[in-house]
């Protein structure tokens, strides 16, 4: 078993006693941020060229929004993309993951406390991206426990380049957040990736 082996977010339930909840992650004074021009003409560079794969989407849309809120934060996070996070085989716990995300400046050749897991909706099926992307969040907790790096929560996207889905681990409880956005609402997307580093930078990380 591995990550992507978790098709069906009852599966992960079943599995790791979670409970699962919807929720307004973001509140009303979520500020929204304009995209830079280099990334609106990425993304319409994207549009007209399209996609025949999980490739594509990944280095069209995905990278590339990762990289604008890097940039946001004054590049204060470190994107790490396509490592495996072996954490417990025997529980599924391992495998690669599409894209890991952690605050400050890292070194690439290891993995370092990450906060954000970004999941590419194979074929466009967000259930399973829902639930490869659950646990990962599960995965990346019990890594940092191991590694001494315990922290209150772990945030999750789940995406296939034109919906974005927020998700929140938080001691036992899965929340997703109550809408999914779509990319032409890019400053809401950017504004919710802003708003969960926010959340992030309020504890003292050992990191």
């Amino acid at each position: 078993m591995a990550y992507g082996s978790f098709r069906r977010i009852d599966k992960v339930i079943d599995k790791f006693g979670i409970d699962v909840k919807q929720a307004d992650l973001f509140n009303s004074e979520m500020k929204r941020i304009a995209p830079s021009p280099w990334l609106v003409t990425s993304l319409q560079k994207a549009r007209r060229v399209g996609f025949v794969n999980e490739k594509d989407r990944s280095e069209r849309v995905v990278y590339p929004v990762l990289l604008e809120v890097a940039e946001e934060n004054g590049n204060d996070i470190t994107i790490y993309s396509g490592r495996d996070l072996d954490v417990d085989a025997s529980k599924g716990l391992n495998g690669e993951c599409d894209f890991l995300m952690s605050l400050g400046q890292k070194p690439l050749i290891f993995i370092d406390t990450p906060i954000f897991t970004v999941v590419e909706a194979k074929k466009e099926d967000m259930e399973y991206g829902l639930a490869q992307c659950a646990a990962q969040m599960i995965g990346v907790k019990r890594y940092n426990d191991m590694k001494g790096h315990s922290l209150p929560f772990i945030y999750g996207v789940v995406t296939d380049a034109t919906h974005w889905m927020f998700l929140k681990l938080q001691d036992n409880t899965l929340f997703i957040h109550k809408s999914t956005f779509n990319i032409f609402e890019i400053d809401i997307i950017l504004g919710a990736f802003q708003s969960a580093f926010e959340d992030c930078k309020k504890f003292e990380l050992s990191i």
